[in-house]
This record gives structure tokens, C-alpha cells and sequence, in this order.
């Protein structure tokens, strides 16, 4: 990746890599439109799979150390 002020630009295999994981990057062209390529990949997993999301959120928090957010409950 390369990033130049807001702008950002992927190689192909980048972009090859991302489309493995779920991600499209190919009209990505600033750090606004990355991040809500993979805010949508977030929502999608939220959805279909809050499992695989949470097991994510895990390996990320122990990876950087910082501790994972509080647990949101549906109040009914």
C-alpha cells in the first residue's frame, strides 16, 4: 500500500490478497473508502458469522495488548 496524504493505492497482489479475505479494494482510493471497505467486512461477519468476528477481536487483542471492548447485551 501506498499512501500519500489521504490517497491510497494497492498493488494487484494486494488487492488479490484482500479479495481472498472478503475485502474489495478495487475503487478503494482513499483511507475514508478503507476503512469502510472493511467496516463492511466487519458488519458481514457481525451478521453471518459473530463467532469467526469475536475469535478476530481476540487474536487482535492479545497481538496489541489492549484489552477487548465490554460485551454489549440485547436487553429485552
Amino acid at each position: 500500500m501506498v499512501i500519500l496524504g489521504r490517497q491510497v493505492r494497492f498493488s494487484r497482489s494486494e488487492r488479490d490478497s484482500a479479495r481472498c479475505l472478503g475485502i474489495d479494494l478495487t475503487s478503494v482510493r482513499t483511507l475514508d473508502q478503507y476503512s469502510e471497505a472493511i467496516a463492511r467486512l466487519i458488519r458481514i461477519l457481525e451478521a453471518d458469522r459473530p463467532e469467526l468476528l469475536e475469535k478476530i477481536a481476540r487474536a487482535l487483542s492479545e497481538k496489541t495488548g489492549r484489552p477487548m471492548p465490554a460485551r454489549l447485551q440485547r436487553v429485552r
